[in-house]
């Protein structure tokens, strides 16, 4: 889902993120739906921990005299891969409600996206030679990016079955990237190196409405989380002489339109489908890629995606639910500009996942999941100031695994 986490928690890991009709705890809940917490059957909190370990690596070709008479004077290639370890992912969530009140309270906070990668110089793979003159590429890569969100979240049920939900979003995030391209270059031509990242604090909301048939049958979610607002980040770098320079991008998190569907008449059964649509193309830092007229990148150049989920929950007696999750995504970058996006290779198509929840004692729940992203690789140009070079070819491959464990309490 490009740097759009698919689920949050164990439990919704282990459904491939599908929860916009079927609440299963408070954390999938509060993050797909806010008016699907009035179907949760009990107040509760909950804590997940994820361990999250991406496979990335890069790879680059270049002709001989593919930049000119000469240069390079041989065919250039190699392959490297990224030195990124396991990412923590915490996700805490909090929910309540009386039987005797049609009014229900939230709390969720909770990561919601994020990328990064860690590329040594190397001499022999093009794209991660040092800069002109001393090479062709952008030397070491690296980048990082981690958003969090905390939702204080309301929601109201009606007798008809109808419920509303809203949430106002606080995100907090933090980013690096080194060489910064998304600035002019220094008068050298090369781009600034940064000292450090930023954070920055951002804002949103999140509405949706849920409806849950009186007997076990039809539930039906929509819900629609607005695009989060970020201050700009900004960074201290230097130019080439070696003096301070402020390096500043303004980069927010897309919206995000969720329609699902649940079945759960069935006695030990209950099926979810999402389908979810994010719109990178309009939103900050996402936009069309290129070069401007001082040499700074654009943008990452994402399109906005489609996202089917799809999950399945077996009730395998009455303290062991064990469940099963598919998430199908189209790929936000394609071979026209994965060259701009070698800080932020975010390609994975195809992610399966399973999972269970155990009843280990009075109203305590242990739930374990884990999911795989499955490799994948896109390919294209390099690209300069005048358009794609001829006899260059940059290849960027990912794939990711997850394990996730969780504590409940239900009241």
């Amino acid at each position: 889902m490009g740097h759009v986490l698919d689920a949050v928690g164990a439990t919704n890991q282990s459904m491939g993120g599908a929860g916009t009709a079927l609440p299963l705890d408070a954390m999938g809940a509060l993050q797909w739906n806010p008016a699907s917490i009035t179907g949760l059957r009990h107040a509760e909190v909950g804590f997940s921990f994820a361990a999250f370990g991406p496979e990335t690596s890069i790879e680059s070709s270049v002709e001989a005299g593919a930049f000119g008479p000469g240069t390079p004077g041989g065919r250039l290639h190699g392959s490297t891969k990224s030195d990124v370890g396991i990412s923590p992912i915490p996700t805490f969530a909090a929910t309540t409600g009386r039987t005797d009140s049609p009014w229900s309270f939230g709390l969720g906070a909770f990561a919601i996206g994020g990328f990064g990668v860690d590329y040594p110089v190397s001499s022999q793979n093009p794209i991660l030679t040092p800069q002109p003159p001393d090479g062709f590429g952008f030397g070491a890569i690296y980048s990082q990016f981690q958003l969090m969100q905390f939702c204080p979240t309301v929601a109201r049920r009606f007798e008809s079955g109808w419920s509303v939900g809203f949430a106002p979003t606080f995100n907090w995030a933090t980013l690096a990237i080194d060489p910064f391209s998304a600035a002019a270059p220094n008068a050298d031509g090369r781009y600034a190196s940064a000292a450090h990242g930023d954070s920055a604090w951002g804002i949103g909301f999140q509405a949706g409405v849920f409806y849950e048939s009186a007997e076990p049958g039809w539930n039906l979610g929509v819900s629609y989380k607005s695009p989060q607002w970020f201050q700009d980040f900004k960074m201290n770098g230097w130019d080439d002489t070696g003096g301070a320079r402020q390096l500043q991008m303004d980069l927010d998190y897309p919206s995000i339109l969720s329609i699902g569907g649940a079945y759960t008449g069935f006695k030990r059964l209950q099926i979810a489908t999402d389908i979810r649509y994010i719109d990178y193309e309009n939103t900050d830092g996402f936009q069309s890629a290129g070069f401007d007229a001082n040499g700074a990148v654009t943008g990452f150049g994402w399109d906005s995606i489609w996202v089917l989920s799809s999950g399945v929950a077996i009730d395998v007696n009455d303290r062991l639910q064990w469940r099963f999750g598919y998430t199908y995504n189209q790929s936000p970058i394609d071979s026209a500009n994965i060259f701009y996006n070698s800080p932020a290779p975010a390609i994975i198509q195809h992610h399966l996942s399973t999972g269970f929840t155990r009843e280990v004692a009075d109203g305590w729940m242990c739930s374990l999941a884990y999911k795989h992203g499955f490799q994948n690789t896109v390919s294209g140009k390099w690209w300069g100031s005048t358009g794609e070079v001829a006899g260059t070819r940059i290849a960027s491959t990912l794939a990711t695994n997850s394990l996730s464990a969780g504590l409940t309490k239900r009241f």
